[in-house]
C-alpha cells in the first residue's frame, strides 16, 4: 500500500520510491532496450514498474500492445514533454514501486528534468566516439539540473550492445575517455543479444522468449539480473539520503 504525496509516490514508511530516467542526446544508443530490460528484471523480482514512454515514436507503447505484457509492468505514453506529468500521475494511480522514463533520443528529451524529479539518470552508449561525446554532454546536463535541485543527482553511463566475444578497440577508448572525465560506468554492460531484439518483435518478457524458442535466453536473463543489481546500487544512495532527510 502506498500513498500519493505531491509529485512523488511514497511507500508505507513515507519514503519516496525510485524514479529513474534514461536519456541520450543521440538516438540509437539503446535507451529503450535498457529501460525495458530494467523494468522486466525488476518485475521478475516482484516489483511493480511503470514505464513512461516519452519517445514520440512510442516504442514501449508498441511493445505493450504485443501479447504477454507482464502484469507488473505498465506503460504510459507521453509523446510530448507536457504529457510527462500527466503520464506520471496516471502511473502513480497503479501504485508502482519504480517509475522508469524512456526519453526521446534528442536534446529535447532532457526536458524531462523540468517535469519530474529523479533519483538517478542513466545514459546508454555504444562503443563509438560519437556516443561518448553525447554521453559527456548528458553528464554535464545532469550535473546542472542536480545543482538546481540542490543535490548531486546520481548519474552513470551504460555500455550497451557490447559484443559477447571480441571487444572492439573503440570500446576501450570510450571507457578511457569517460573515466578521464570521472563519469561513472555501470559495472555490467548490456551484451548484444538476439533475445533483447526479439522482445520488440514478440512482446512479453524473457519467459515468453523461452516459450517461442529464442536462442540464448538463459544468458540474456543472467545479463539482465546483473544489470538490475548495478542500477539498484546506483539508486540506493539517493534513496538512503532522502530517508535520512
Amino acid at each position: 500500500m502506498v500513498e500519493l504525496i505531491g509529485r512523488q509516490t511514497r511507500d508505507e514508511g513515507g519514503y519516496p520510491l525510485p524514479n529513474i530516467a534514461f536519456i541520450s542526446p543521440k538516438g540509437g544508443a539503446g535507451k529503450t532496450t535498457a529501460a525495458l530490460l530494467l523494468a522486466l528484471g525488476l518485475a521478475e523480482r516482484g516489483a511493480r514498474v511503470a514505464l513512461i514512454d516519452s519517445d514520440p515514436n512510442k516504442p514501449l507503447v508498441r511493445w505493450a500492445g504485443l501479447p504477454g505484457r507482464p502484469e507488473r509492468v505498465s506503460v504510459h505514453a507521453a509523446p510530448t514533454v507536457p504529457d510527462i506529468r500527466e503520464a506520471a500521475a496516471e502511473a502513480r494511480r497503479l501504485h508502482p514501486d519504480w517509475i522508469i522514463v524512456d526519453t526521446e533520443g534528442s536534446v529535447r528529451g532532457a526536458m524531462v528534468f523540468a517535469a519530474l524529479r529523479f533519483d538517478a539518470v542513466v545514459t546508454p552508449l555504444t562503443g563509438s566516439q560519437m556516443d561518448a561525446v553525447e554521453a559527456i554532454k548528458a553528464s554535464e546536463l545532469v550535473a546542472s539540473f542536480g545543482k538546481r535541485q540542490g543535490n548531486d543527482l546520481p548519474y552513470a553511463c551504460l555500455l550497451s550492445r557490447v559484443p559477447a566475444a571480441l571487444k572492439p578497440r573503440s570500446l576501450g577508448a570510450v571507457v578511457a575517455q569517460l573515466k578521464a572525465r570521472e563519469i561513472e560506468i555501470l559495472p555490467t554492460p548490456l551484451i548484444e543479444k538476439e533475445a533483447f531484439r526479439a522482445l520488440f518483435e514478440l512482446g512479453g518478457g524473457l519467459d515468453a522468449l523461452e516459450r517461442h524458442g529464442v536462442a540464448g535466453v538463459p544468458a540474456a536473463r543472467a545479463n539482465v539480473a546483473a544489470y538490475v543489481n548495478a542500477v539498484t546500487a546506483l539508486v540506493t544512495p539517493a534513496q538512503a539520503l532522502r530517508r535520512a532527510c
